[in-house]
């Protein structure tokens, strides 16, 4: 989900593919999204991916500064999946909001990739 309203620059909260992500790590357990989002070769992949997105972007309305890969499932109780799978995007920004501070934070964590 891109987040950016109100800012500068545009960043990202990245839901993790756990089948792709067990394609680069064969060794991750099958349904915990914490330890792969904490894996160091999963952060690693993404971060290179991100950095050669990055490359491709043309401006700053294509430029995603910043990234966080979310260590929990999105929530269907709490509106972030619909029934039919799609993702509520405007209940992710408002029930993980701390997450947009963190990522808009002038010294970022260390969970925040960048570029």
């Amino acid at each position: 989900m891109i987040s950016g309203i109100n800012r500068d620059e545009a960043s990202a909260l990245v839901v993790l593919d756990l089948d792709g992500c067990r394609l680069i790590n064969p060794t991750l357990p099958f349904d915990d999204v914490a330890v792969m989002a904490a894996d160091p070769l999963i952060r690693e992949a993404f971060r290179q991916r991100f950095v050669k997105f990055l490359a491709t972007s043309t401006g700053s309305s294509t430029r995603i500064a910043r990234a966080l890969l979310l260590d929990a499932p999105l929530s269907i109780d709490r509106g972030e999946v619909t029934d039919k799978g799609s993702i509520n995007q405007r209940a992710v920004l408002d029930h993980r909001s701390h997450l947009i501070e963190e990522l808009y934070s002038p010294t970022p964590a260390a969970d925040v990739i960048t570029a």
